[in-house]
């Protein structure tokens, strides 16, 4: 288990975007290694996959699917969607062992997913459960609560949490074990740039209820300036996966490749990859980024784009980024939209006086 004082460091100003990377993904295998012979040792479930337009959260479990096959060295037998019927987990799941899905939706912001996961920690005591890294936020007292009441003995789970804020509000009121953990996007390792860059600052804001601030009118917005967001998936996307599974179907002469479970699997991979692609191609058009989203954040950092990032309607980016030191040297923070474009211009101008 990773202390909580083992993961702050002091801000180390002058490391490179490959330093954060090295650091953050052997947190994460210290942070996993306890439940390394589990998953070695029996078949898996990977349950919740992020099936939405959301690239941040396809980043996630992409980084979760890179980690396993790296230190597992073999795949889930069994992979669902937040809307999943339980029932199919008991016929088609004959493990021992449930992963659940990481990312910011443990809490009473987004219950759909909330709702998931307390069924599925309820329904299966005699399972080991581990939750990829979440971030915890609730608004609502009474919500917390009634989590807790249902948490209260759940000795069965081991619950990643991605800051000290989720720390210590896991461990003071749900009956687990709580370990700190790097967001497993930083299992994917460094990433390249793709594309073409146009332009010369990208605002990638949020524009769902989780964003804090207004999105800037285009005509204030300085030429080579765009805003944009990341949520929507292009519309031939799912009938090319579609395609693709069908075909390798069709194609491989292994029966196991046939099944219901290997083609939802073989589909995720596609759709989940395609979400990544379109991610990192817009990213890779900027000089600059600014963002309140956590994991334009971390994709930066995997691509070494220089960013300025905010912060959403809870904290949780400057809570990650303290937890685990994720600023460097082309990475800053601002506290408001107009500082954050006043460090873009700074950037800008130094990189123009420097050529």
């Amino acid at each position: 288990m990773i202390a909580k004082s083992s993961t702050l460091a002091t801000a180390r100003t002058h490391q490179s975007h490959f330093d954060v990377i090295e650091r953050l993904q052997g947190l994460i295998d210290t942070a996993l290694a306890p439940s390394l012979s589990i998953l070695r040792a029996e078949p898996y479930a990977l349950l919740d996959m992020p099936n939405y337009g959301n690239v941040g959260d396809s980043a996630i479990w992409a980084g979760e699917m890179a980690w396993l096959q790296r230190n597992v060295n073999k795949e889930p037998s069994y992979v669902c969607e937040v809307n999943a019927d339980i029932d199919e987990l008991d016929n088609y799941f004959k493990g021992e062992t449930i992963l659940l899905q990481g990312g910011g939706n443990f809490g009473d912001i987004w219950p759909h997913f909330q709702e998931f996961r307390e069924r599925i920690i309820l329904r299966y005591p005699h399972m080991n459960v581990v939750h990829f890294p979440q971030s915890i936020h609730f608004s609502d007292e009474k919500a917390l609560e009634k989590t807790a009441v249902k948490l209260r003995n759940a000795s069965h789970l081991r619950l990643l949490v991605r800051d000290f804020e989720s720390y210590d509000l896991a461990l003071t009121n749900f009956g687990c074990e709580v370990t700190l953990c790097p967001d497993m996007a930083f299992a994917l390792g460094p990433l390249e740039r793709s594309g073409e860059t146009d332009l010369d600052v990208l605002l990638l804001l949020r524009t769902d209820k989780e964003s804090m601030r207004k999105t800037v009118p285009i005509e204030d917005l300085p030429a080579g300036w765009e805003q944009a967001d990341w949520l929507d998936d292009d519309p031939d996307m799912h009938r090319r996966a579609l395609f693709n599974t069908r075909a390798s179907a069709v194609l491989s002469l292994n029966v196991q490749k046939l099944s219901k479970l290997s083609r939802r699997k073989h589909y995720y991979e596609q759709v989940s990859k395609d979400r990544m692609e379109r991610g990192t191609k817009l990213l890779s058009r900027a000089k600059f980024i600014i963002t309140d989203r956590l994991h334009v954040h971390i994709v930066s950092t995997l691509m070494g784009i220089p960013h300025c990032f905010l912060d959403n309607s809870y904290g949780k980016i400057l809570r990650f980024s303290k937890a685990f030191d994720t600023r460097w040297t082309g990475s800053h923070h601002a506290s408001s939209l107009s500082d954050a474009m006043a460090c873009a211009r700074h950037w800008l101008a130094e990189k123009d006086a420097a050529s």
